[in-house]
């Protein structure tokens, strides 16, 4: 093989690996805003009502078909109770999750995943050689942020922007929205526990507001998945009619962000629409971006997310951000929701709305429930070699136990399906070394014809049946599988926190003793050592480089992924040391 090719295609794979680091995907085109029209509902008997009307937000009265919202039910006897600023929590208990319902504005308070915890201690030098940290230069890679193995991960993250989850905004009406905000909305039951076998449990809000709105927020937890069932109503039991522009908040999502950037996969908004999946980066939304008829829509982390799809018609979704401090820097960090249609509510009527949450793992097996395509969400690099991989790899933990293992015959596998085209590279790279002397006596002939050359060189190539190109082939197919796997690998939540052997406990995070790293630009080395070539000595030197590069490059890289390469590269080197004892023959004249 010729190895100015093999060079450039090495700097290729380091340039590309680079963009999808750096570079986010392009910005979709602003969608404009879709007008959709309320459901219709007989009126209560002998209540005389006002004309109904749905818009666009922007002109209620160009959209208006004449339709009315549902009839009021009768209105409760209990008075409206006053607002206050402390509320108490409904606490909500399934096998997969905790809640904790704030009965101030009827929010989501807290919903933390029962088998995901926050984060995981990851053994570094400092631990194995103590003194080490007491050297200035040193403590800042050795001495890490105390780890809360207590804490499990949130679904309804903190109000950083102050859109908390569940919260109601009523748009052009600030002092309402605050009055809602405010309100402390009377639970049907002080706490709710849905266990395994049960259908479901619900749990019931009800606030009002001094001027005749009445709001019911009813929430349907399921014991064995991680989709909530959300409804809203808001009833007006005022003489007047009201002319309402709803929002319904769903929060800020889990954030991720304290993963550090060079291993974890896209954090922000993400939403499906057209049959299309659709990223943005929180500071791409900024301030605010609409989304046209969402099948679903939300805010999405490495390895979680919340969705929230509209099951009753909605005007449009939409997504805000703001930066916030975030310790020695600052964070843009992103919230959504969705308007209804704009709607002028009669005296004793009442609109509802439907939504279905998902908030929780990305693990393909829980997202199947919500359907929607909700495990696109993976957003995986050529998912047409990934999704296979992924799936050999649980298949492997179902009878190994440990992801590295699998990701040890996943890679012994992905060898095995390009041995035949990586032992008749190696063979044509050996092929190609005994045809060197001549091929180094064109040169020196035609050095001052390089077209004569060419045709010189293609002819002995032909007469040979020699192809240039043969070696690079098996390096060609490995690029997109790297790519592929790295996809498949970065975002796997069956490797987060999940250990292998000794001290890397945790195959979603970097090799905190730097031990795989340097033992895969060892094994590459020696690869490079071992395979044949013709390089001249300036192009030898750059090439005894490339495993410094790669070593420095997949420092920081998930072990899981720095596993299957020194996997890869052992292999390679034992396919090496077989195929160096072929003997191959002088080519004849």
């Amino acid at each position: 093989m010729d190895q100015r090719l093999f060079l450039a295609i090495a700097l290729s794979m380091l340039v590309l690996i680079g963009y999808y680091l750096i570079f986010p995907p392009p910005t979709p085109q602003k969608p404009k805003p879709a007008a959709t029209t309320e459901a219709s509902a007989p009126a209560k008997a002998g209540t005389t009502t006002a004309p109904a009307t749905t818009a666009t937000p922007g002109s209620p009265a160009d959209a208006a078909m004449g339709v009315q919202p549902a009839a009021a039910p009768p209105r409760p006897v209990a008075p409206a109770v006053p607002a206050q600023l402390q509320g108490k929590l409904v606490h909500v208990e399934t096998p997969l999750y905790v809640a904790d319902v704030n009965t101030r504005g009827g929010i989501l308070g807290d919903f933390k995943l029962a088998h995901y915890k926050v984060d995981k201690k990851n053994i570094n030098w400092g631990d194995v050689l103590p003194f080490l940290r007491n050297m200035p230069y040193l403590k800042h890679w050795l001495v890490e942020e105390p780890v809360d193995t207590k804490a499990h991960e949130d679904m309804a993250a903190k109000p950083e922007i102050g859109v908390s989850p569940l919260a109601l905004r009523f748009i052009g009406e600030d002092s309402l929205t605050r009055e809602v905000a405010d309100a402390n909305f009377q639970p049907d039951q002080n706490s709710l526990m849905v266990k395994s076998g049960d259908k479901g449990g619900t749990l019931v809000l009800k606030g009002s507001t001094p001027d005749g709105l009445t709001i019911e927020k009813r929430l349907t937890f399921h014991p064995d998945s991680y989709i909530v069932d959300y409804a809203v109503s808001v009833v007006n039991y005022g003489k007047a009619p009201r002319q309402l522009r709803i929002a319904e908040m769903f929060g800020e999502g889990p954030q991720g962000a304290h993963l550090p950037k060079h291993y974890r996969s896209h954090t922000g908004p993400i939403w499906r629409a057209a049959g299309k999946l659709k990223t943005e980066d929180p500071d791409d939304v900024s301030p605010t971006r609409q989304v046209a008829d969402p099948n679903w829509m939300g805010i999405t982390s490495t390895y979680f997310i919340t969705v929230a799809q509209a099951k009753t018609p909605i005007a449009h979704g939409f997504y805000e951000s703001k930066e916030v401090p975030y310790g020695k820097d600052k964070l843009w960090v992103a919230a959504y929701g969705m308007e209804l249609p704009a709607v002028i509510l009669g005296a004793d009527k009442m609109i509802t709305s439907q939504f279905k949450l998902y908030l929780g793992p990305k693990r393909v097996s829980e997202m199947a429930k919500f359907g929607s395509k909700l495990d696109s969400s993976l957003d995986l690099t050529l998912d047409i070699l990934a999704q296979p991989m992924l799936t050999l790899m649980r298949w492997f933990y179902s009878f190994t136990g440990n992801y590295g293992w699998s990701i040890i015959l996943l890679t012994i596998v992905v060898r095995a399906l390009l041995f035949p085209l990586t032992y008749r590279g190696m063979l044509n790279i050996k092929r190609m070394q005994k045809l060197q002397p001549r091929m180094k006596s064109l040169r020196e002939k035609f050095k001052n014809d390089k077209e004569k050359l060419n045709r010189e060189m293609m002819a002995m190539y032909k007469k040979y049946k020699m192809n240039p190109l043969g070696g690079c082939l098996p390096i060609a197919l490995q690029i997109p599988i790297f790519f592929a796997l790295y996809s498949a690998l970065l975002g796997a939540i069956e490797l987060r926190h999940e250990p292998f052997l000794w001290w890397i406990t945790d195959l979603s995070a970097k090799d905190g003793l730097y031990v795989t790293p340097l033992l895969m630009g060892v094994s590459m080395f020696m690869q490079q050592r071992m395979t044949p070539t013709s390089v001249d000595p300036t192009q030898a030197k750059i090439m005894m480089w490339m495993p410094v590069v790669f070593t420095f490059f997949m420092v920081n890289f998930p072990s899981g992924l720095v596993l299957y390469w020194l996997t890869s590269n052992a292999l390679s080197v034992a396919q090496q040391m077989v195929i160096n004892r072929i003997q191959v023959p002088e080519p004849q004249d």
